[in-house]
């Protein structure tokens, strides 16, 4: 599926974090180098759009935050230390605008969800989560970043991250075993 010029088909496939950025990058691009800030951009936007497509379930809201994010880089690009990492800055500003739909829309799952299968009931599961936990979860379990990694993005210790991750968890399996009792609607 092909939506504003994104092929959806290809997002999920890739699983890299998208190419580390060289440090002429890093150095460049603060500098107000356009060619560098879209090597940056072209390094990262599977990754991004991706999170994005995964928290929200709308390609129409996945497109809202992918702009976001890279408007919000480009503002901020000038604040980017040549040392810092360009992964965690992005998680960053990422995770901000993921966190502020989670907020506005917490319920929402996509038109796609249905009650006939468990795939179905899992979204609308994470769906449920308060908003760091949704988020937590989905970079953790789709996006296999580690829990340290995770702790750097949320300015957190490793074990509240494991932690909001073992309560996202239990609330996700108390959900399922509610749904399985109740009867499919067909």
């Amino acid at each position: 599926m092909v939506y504003q010029g994104i092929n959806f088909g290809r997002v999920g496939v890739d699983p890299g974090r998208g190419e580390p950025a060289s440090s002429d990058l890093v150095i460049a691009a603060p500098r107000g180098d356009r060619a560098a800030f879209q090597e940056l951009v072209q390094n990262y936007e599977m990754v991004v759009m991706r999170v994005a497509l995964n928290v929200t379930r709308s390609p129409d809201a996945a497109q809202q935050i992918y702009c976001r994010v890279f408007q919000d880089a480009f503002v901020s690009v000038n604040r980017l230390n040549p040392g810092s990492s360009v992964f965690i800055w992005l998680y960053r500003i990422l995770v901000r605008h993921c966190l502020e739909h989670c907020r506005r829309h917490p319920h929402a799952i996509g038109s796609d969800c249905s009650d006939k299968d468990f795939g179905s009931r899992l979204r609308r599961a994470v769906s449920s989560l308060t908003p760091n936990e949704r988020v937590i979860f989905q970079l953790k379990q789709y996006q296999g970043l580690r829990i340290r990694t995770l702790a750097e993005i949320f300015n957190a210790t490793p074990e509240s991250v494991i932690k909001s991750l073992q309560k996202a968890q239990a609330h996700l399996q108390r959900q399922l075993k509610a749904d399985v009792r109740r009867p499919l609607q067909t």
